[in-house]
C-alpha cells in the first residue's frame, strides 16, 4: 500500500477567534481558474523584487468549519529559486493561495499556490466534531523593493478563494529577520547543472541521523537522486535539475513512532501515526524545517528519515517525507514527491482518515483524477487513446496498461471518480509500472515551469 497524506501532533496555541468558512456546491463543470502564464511576460522582476526571499512563517488553528491564520514570523532568504519570468502561476493548484499586489497600482505581481497539513486535518473525524488544532505552514515570496499588499486566500469547497489573511509589507518592515543562516548544518552539492533561475532545485534534509552518521545520509541521498534520475520523465530532463544535500545531526537516530512506543530526540521532530494513520510520516516543526533547507537554494525540499520503517508522507506543492532503509523507500520517495512537487493526486483507494476531501460534484484540483467523463471536457483529453470508452473498464490485458482513458477508482475513492491509466506509481509500488501518462505530464509540465527550456 502507499502512503497516505495527513495531520500531526502539534502543541496547541492559545489564539482565537475562528473565521467562518462556507462551503458552497457547484457543477463539476466548474472552471479552476490560474493566471495566464503570459501576463508574467509583462512583470519586471527587478521593478519590485529583490533577487531574495521573503519566508513567510504562518500558523493556522481551527477545525472542519473555521480557521485562523497568522502570520507568526517574516525572513529574509539570501537568494529567490524561482525563474524571475515566472511570477503568477498558471496552475489552480493548492488549498491555498498567496498572492502579492503592489500597493502603489494594486497591480498582481505574484501569486502561487499551496497546502498545509491543516488543510488535510479539517477533513477528518476529529475537525469534524469541533476539535480545534494548531498547525504551521510556510510559504514564500520574492522579496519586494516597495510596499506590498500580501493576501493568502483559502480554495473553498466549490473551488473558489476566499481572503482568510491580508497584510500590508513594507520593505524596512521591522518584523522581517535578516540574520545569517545558521552555520551548524553541513551542505554540499549532489549534482549542479545550472543557475537556481533556470533549474529546478531540490534540497535533501537529514532527519534522525547521528553525528557520526554524515557519510550514510550522503549515500542515501545519492540512492534517491539515482531512483528520481533513472524514472521518466526526470530522466530526459535531469540537466535542468539541481540537487544538494543539507546534514543536521540529531541527538538519536530513527524517528518517533508511537504505536509502539518509540520516542526519538531528532533534529526536525518527525513522526509516525499522522493523522492517527501508522505509516503517515511528517513534521511538527514546518518553519524548523524551511530555516534548515535554507542553507541552500531550493524550489522542494525532501526528507529523509534514517529508519528501516516503510513509511513517508507529502504536504503538496512544499516538501515530502521518506524514510531510507525499507525495501520500498526509494519508490515512496518517487510517489511522494510526485505530491510535493506536481500536485499529483493518490490514485489508491480507501484506508484513509479523510472525509470529503473531494466533495460530491466538485471537479478536483489535481490533474490526475477526475469527476468528468465527458471526452471533450475531460482534463486530459489530448492524451486520451483513440476511441476509447468512458470509463473504460478493465481487461486484465498487457494492452490496458498502454490505454488512457478513465477507469474508475482514485482519490481514495472506489466509486465517482477516475484515474487515466489502470496502473501508475502513485497508486501503486510496482517498480515496473512506472508514473501513468497525465501524471509524467503533469510532472513535465512542474519541471519546465522552475527550469524553462
Amino acid at each position: 500500500m502507499m502512503i497516505l497524506k495527513p495531520t500531526r501532533r502539534v502543541q496547541i496555541l492559545s489564539c482565537v477567534v475562528m473565521a467562518l468558512v462556507i462551503f458552497k456546491s457547484v457543477s463539476p463543470e466548474r472552471q479552476l481558474t490560474a493566471a495566464d502564464p503570459k501576463q508574467s511576460d509583462f512583470i519586471v522582476f527587478d521593478e519590485y523584487f529583490h533577487d531574495k526571499a521573503l519566508r513567510l512563517d504562518l500558523y493556522q488553528c481551527g477545525d472542519a468549519r473555521e480557521l485562523v491564520t497568522t502570520l507568526q514570523n517574516l525572513i529574509e532568504e539570501p537568494s529567490w529559486p524561482e525563474n524571475p519570468k515566472s511570477l503568477l502561476t498558471p496552475f489552480a493548484y493548492g488549498k491555498f493561495m498567496v498572492k502579492v499586489h503592489d500597493a502603489a497600482s494594486n497591480r498582481l505581481i505574484y501569486s502561487k499556490g499551496f497546502d498545509s497539513l491543516f488543510a488535510e486535518y479539517a477533513t477528518t473525524k476529529p475537525a469534524l466534531m469541533g476539535t480545534k488544532r494548531v498547525f504551521q505552514t510556510t510559504a514564500r515570496i520574492p522579496l519586494p523593493k516597495a510596499a506590498v499588499k500580501l493576501t493568502i486566500e483559502r480554495r473553498n469547497g466549490d473551488n473558489s478563494l476566499s481572503a482568510v489573511l491580508t497584510e500590508q509589507l513594507l520593505p524596512s518592515d521591522i518584523r522581517i529577520r535578516r540574520e545569517a543562516v545558521g552555520s551548524e548544518d553541513q551542505s554540499f552539492d549532489v549534482q549542479v547543472k545550472g543557475s537556481h533561475h533556470d533549474c529546478l532545485d531540490i534540497v535533501f534534509l537529514a532527519e534522525g541521523y547521528s553525528e557520526l552518521q554524515l557519510d550514510k545520509f550522503k549515500s542515501d541521498v545519492q540512492k534517491m537522486t539515482d531512483a528520481l534520475l533513472s524514472a521518466a520523465p526526470y530522466a530526459s530532463s535531469r540537466d535542468r535539475i539541481n540537487i544538494r544535500g543539507v546534514f543536521r545531526k540529531s541527538e538519536e537516530s530513527g524517528t518517533d513512532q508511537p504505536h509502539k512506543g518509540i520516542f526519538k530526540n531528532t533534529a526536525l521532530n518527525s513522526s509516525f501515526n499522522t493523522l492517527d494513520i501508522d505509516r503517515y510520516l511528517l513534521l511538527d516543526d514546518n518553519h524548523r524545517m524551511h530555516q534548515m533547507a535554507a542553507r541552500v537554494t531550493y524550489d522542494v525540499i525532501v526528507v529523509l528519515v534514517n529508519t528501516t520503517t516503510y513509511g513517508g508522507g507529502a504536504i503538496c506543492l512544499d516538501y515530502c517525507v521518506c524514510t531510507t532503509d525499507s525495501p520500498l523507500s526509494q519508490m515512496v520517495f518517487l510517489h511522494e514527491f510526485g505530491h510535493a512537487l506536481a500536485y499529483l493526486a493518490d490514485e489508491y483507494v480507501g484506508n484513509v482518515s479523510y472525509n470529503d476531501i473531494y466533495p460530491e460534484g466538485i471537479e478536483p484540483v489535481e490533474p490526475n483524477i477526475t469527476r468528468q467523463l465527458d471526452p471533450n471536457r475531460i482534463k486530459w483529453k489530448s492524451l486520451l487513446s483513440k476511441d476509447v470508452a468512458l470509463p473504460t473498464l478493465p481487461t486484465r490485458g498487457k494492452s490496458e496498461e498502454r490505454i488512457v482513458g478513465a477507469f474508475e477508482g482514485g482519490g481514495y475513492l472506489s466509486k465517482g471518480m477516475y484515474r487515466p491509466q489502470a496502473t501508475c506509481w502513485m497508486g501503486s509500488a510496482n517498480a515496473k509500472v512506472g508514473f501513468c501518462a497525465v501524471c509524467e505530464d503533469a510532472i513535465q509540465r512542474m519541471i519546465d515551469y522552475y527550469a524553462p527550456r
